[in-house]
């Protein structure tokens, strides 16, 4: 009699050995599959193997706090973007997260406001990458900010993939998990991955990136910024320099410089995520002198490289664009927007983002590959300041042409400052005819040059020179009053002062005439000349000034909010000017045009104006009111029932509002601007919102009504379940017997899974044990492949058999009824169900129970040799009187002498097997 528990020969009988086969060759194909996968995969994707089976000498999670020693963001993407990176290579390398084209999502957000989502930053350009190792300080509560403020943000996110760097807004200040690190580039990182499912919430500190506060920032720099984040390989520095510099001669601020070499990447570079060539030495100058195209990571290292070259402090980027808005404020943010871009430090403003890879090819790509998925895609960015693009919306950028290599440039749009001679042909040396035919240059003609445009406030130079040369030593007068006396070169400078007309006189050296400049259009050019005659005949010549200013308004424009006040001239700071709120004056203006005020507490609109002399100028502030909406979680607001809590000022959400019920602080509100309170027990309830100074209250009223009618309605219900139970004569006795059988239905349901997934379990251990060995004795020659073949087409002819018998159980259990619960077990039941008992005991299964009577009789028969009539006659017995509604009596003579007939053959092979013994023994 052959034992169940004989790997050998189990698995040349057992009928699930194609199942144990069908798993192998499964685990076969998951293997093949994933060592393929990245073959197929998009760029920056992974097969799943690779990020369980770590390579020698690699953390496949990078280092402590999401760092690692190369590569292009680990193996997680921008969530893990490394303390160093490499940039550039073709699509194919799949070595970039930034060429990902993959559309599923990485992470979501619910935030105040768009935003870019920062994962890293970095500071050393090594020529092929960025380095920006530094060692994580662990975070402990809410960050200084420094710099200008503009908003706040508060945003929740929640991670779907791991990740070890917390994508968060530029500047964070506060974060929700206290397990977190924070790098001296303002990166919030763990020291283990966080996995998929993690929520956090944030709050960050946005800086101004309006361009009229930007350009009054100058090159004052702290010396720990300047030396750090300016320098670049002198090989870089000798190409690049010299192009930025013939680029960017005109611009008159870091912020004019940085918005000059924006425009010309996004002019003259084309977006493609294939490009031709990857970086062989110095990525910046590969990419400014000899690409094409590129993507991201190619367009944000040469612009930082190239404001580097300027002495402007830059840093390379990396993170996540805005992504898809799909709810209210909600964003969802796919591998695909995977991105970087640039921050520039500006004088008394902090790191400003500004993205020079083009937005709208960006956009558009992305859409297509939603596309490609059978998704729809929309999606609207801010870029740089003072820019918006959105899919399908032309981006209406302004163009700059290169420079050409020898040397000479057209000039950048919208930079004053072209140089002119007298006749306003662009001869600077006084000769040449005029249009009219008149000769412009005599003898005796003097000639008064600005080297910019004049403006208020401005610092020009003024170079007099007559037949060409410098005149030196003459005594030059802004508006009377002398601002110096021309040097060597002819020049002295001055400030153009706060006032409608400028008047510029010269008094010559005594062998010169006394020189004063007649009337010029502020547009017109900036030379004009001044002949001995009709200086001795003009008096009182002036040059018409911009006296408008721009006034720009930063920091939340909300009641009892700080925020700074800058006022320009055609982008020069009018310093020292009088801020007044509603006509009182409230502060001054600073060098740099900026002062400090607080806005009223009230409601409403404040004006807000700069003044100086004869330049002024305001803008209107609108301070809104706090609004306040709830809405019943239920159908009806009832006690104890959630009430939820909307905040808005202008339609937009406020965030971390104060809530409380009855006058006691209850909950905030959160991103979305919302928070859920519970209704007391009372007739109403008075719920308050605070924030900003402003308190809104709103009461939510009849409760004890609105519970009354719910009351109402479950009696009518209740009632009329009554009635039509009495009328289907249903008793509280037939409702209990329900409730009864549904709990002990569900009892039996649990038990039963458990019951199944134990022995799923243990057959699939045992399976793979079984199969294990059968496969080393075929690789050891043991077993031959044919054997192996027979025992499959055993198996499936025994399962074929196996299904019958099921089938007829089934359809014996579905037979059953009620008749089997008498009052008692008749006596012919019990004669037969003790004869089932003493037959299992003759068959060698171990575990009996989880087979049904079908396969309990095969396997009685075949493996253990029983007698096929006998074994037979029992289980059909013992399915009918179990399973069936006959009369066990009929069966009873027929399996008492089945069973007499089983035991008899099994004690025949038991005494069998005893003489074979006794024989061995003897011979022994």
């Amino acid at each position: 009699m052959g034992s169940d528990d004989s790997p050998f020969d189990d698995v040349s009988a057992d009928r699930d050995y194609l199942r144990v086969l069908l798993t192998a060759v499964c685990v076969v194909a998951v293997v093949l599959a994933t060592a393929t996968l990245p073959v197929l995969a998009p760029g920056g994707t992974q097969s799943p193997i690779e990020s369980l089976i770590p390579l020698p000498q690699e953390n496949p999670f990078g280092e402590a706090g999401g760092t690692a020693a190369g590569g292009s963001g680990g193996q997680l993407g921008a969530l893990n973007p490394g303390s160093q990176t490499s940039v550039g290579g073709s699509l194919n390398s799949g070595d970039s997260p930034y060429q990902s084209q993959d559309t599923e999502p990485h992470f979501t957000v619910t935030s105040s406001e768009p935003a870019y989502w920062r994962t890293g930053a970095y500071e050393t350009y090594t020529g092929t990458g960025w380095d920006g190792r530094a060692d994580p300080q662990a975070y402990q509560g809410p960050m200084a900010v420094d710099g200008m403020a503009d908003t706040t943000v508060d945003y929740e996110v929640q991670l779907a993939k791991s990740a070890t760097s917390l994508p968060t807004v530029w500047r964070p200040k506060s974060v929700s998990r206290d397990d977190v690190m924070v790098t001296e580039y303002g990166a919030v990182t763990s020291e283990r991955p966080l996995p998929a499912g993690t929520t956090y919430s944030a709050t960050s500190v946005t800086p101004p990136d309006d361009p009229a506060v930007l350009r009054t920032s100058g090159r004052d720099y702290p010396e720990e910024i300047e030396s750090r984040y300016t320098g670049v390989p002198a090989s870089t520095s000798a190409q690049v320099g010299p192009f930025t510099d013939r680029l960017t001669e005109d611009s008159d601020s870091p912020y004019e410089t940085a918005a000059t070499i924006e425009r010309w990447l996004e002019t003259n570079k084309n977006y493609s995520l294939n490009v031709s060539q990857p970086p062989e030495d110095d990525v910046a100058s590969e990419f400014i002198f000899q690409m094409d195209e590129g993507y991201c990571e190619y367009f944000a290292t040469s612009m930082v490289v190239m404001l580097r070259s300027q002495d402007i402090p830059a840093r390379y980027v990396v993170g996540y664009s805005t992504g898809e808005r799909t709810g209210q404020n909600q964003y969802t943010v796919r591998g695909m927007n995977a991105h970087a871009w640039v921050e520039v430090y500006f004088e008394g403003v902090g790191w400003v983002k500004f993205d020079p890879t083009p937005g709208q090819e960006r956009l558009e790509s992305e859409q297509q590959a939603m596309q490609n998925s059978s998704q729809a895609y929309s999606a609207s960015e801010s870029g740089s300041p003072d820019e918006e693009f959105a899919v399908g919306t032309p981006t209406g950028e302004p163009q700059t042409e290169a420079p050409t290599g020898d040397g000479q440039e057209s000039a950048s749009d919208g930079v004053e400052g072209t140089e002119t001679g007298a006749n306003g042909t662009g001869d600077t040396d006084g000769t040449g005819d005029s249009g009219d035919g008149q000769t412009v240059s005599q003898s005796g003609e003097f000639v008064i040059e600005l080297n910019r445009t004049a403006t208020p406030g401005a610092a020009v130079a003024a170079t007099v020179t007559r037949d060409g040369a410098p005149v030196e030593g003459a005594m030059v007068a802004f508006n009377g009053e002398p601002v110096g006396t021309t040097g060597p070169d002819g020049t002295v400078s001055g400030t153009v002062p706060y006032e409608a007309e400028l008047t510029i006189s010269v008094d010559a050296p005594s062998n010169e005439a006394s020189l004063v400049a007649p009337s010029v259009p502020r547009d017109s050019a900036r030379a004009f000349a001044v002949t001995g005659p009709q200086a001795q005949q003009s008096t009182n010549a002036s040059y018409e000034l911009n006296t408008t200013a721009s006034v720009s308004i930063t920091g939340e424009q909300v009641t009892g909010g700080e925020v700074t006040v800058t006022a320009t001239v055609d982008g020069v700071p009018v310093r020292d000017g009088d801020v007044l709120l509603d006509g009182e004056q409230v502060a001054t203006t600073d060098r740099q045009g900026r002062a400090s005020v607080t806005l009223p507490a009230e409601p409403g609109n404040v004006s807000v104006a700069v003044e100086r002399d004869a330049v002024s100028g305001n803008t209107t502030v609108v301070l809104e009111r706090l609004s306040v909406a709830t809405s019943p979680t239920l159908p009806l607001a009832v006690p104890v029932a959630g009430q939820t809590v909307n905040a808005t000022m202008g339609g937009d959400p406020v965030t971390n509002a104060t809530v409380r019920l009855g006058g006691e602080p209850t909950a905030r509100t959160g991103a979305a601007g919302q928070a859920t309170v519970g209704m007391p027990v009372a007739a109403s309830a008075e719920i308050s919102v605070s924030k900003y100074g402003q308190t809104t209250t709103t009461t939510v009223g009849g409760l004890f009504v609105n519970a009354a009618v719910v009351a109402g309605a479950l009696g009518v219900l209740v009632a009329g379940t009554v009635v039509g139970a009495r009328r289907r004569n249903v008793t509280p006795g037939t409702l209990w017997g329900w409730v009864r059988a549904v709990r002990e239905l569900a009892v039996g349901a649990l038990v039963g899974v458990a019951v199944v997934a134990d022995d799923l379990l243990g057959r699939f251990r045992t399976r793979l044990e079984l199969t294990v060995t059968a496969l080393r004795d075929l690789l050891a020659g043991h077993r031959s492949p044919a054997t192996l073949l027979d025992a499959l087409r055993a198996w499936i002819s025994e399962r074929l058999s196996a299904a019958e018998d099921a089938a007829s159980d089934a359809m014996a259990a579905v037979s059953t009824t009620a008749s089997n619960e008498g009052d008692g077990t008749t006596a012919a039941r019990v004669t037969i169900r003790e004869a089932w008992t003493r037959f299992l005991t003759h068959v060698s299964l171990r575990r009996y129970w989880t087979r049904t009577p079908g396969e309990i009789a095969t396997h009685a028969i075949e493996r253990d040799g029983l007698p096929p009539a006998a074994v037979r006659t029992v289980r059909d017995a013992f399915r009918a009187v179990e399973y069936g509604q006959r009369d066990p009596q009929e069966h009873v003579a027929a399996v008492e002498d089945a069973i007499r007939i089983i035991e008899t053959a099994a004690g025949q092979q038991s005494t069998a097997t005893d003489d074979t013994d006794d024989a061995t023994e003897g011979q022994a």
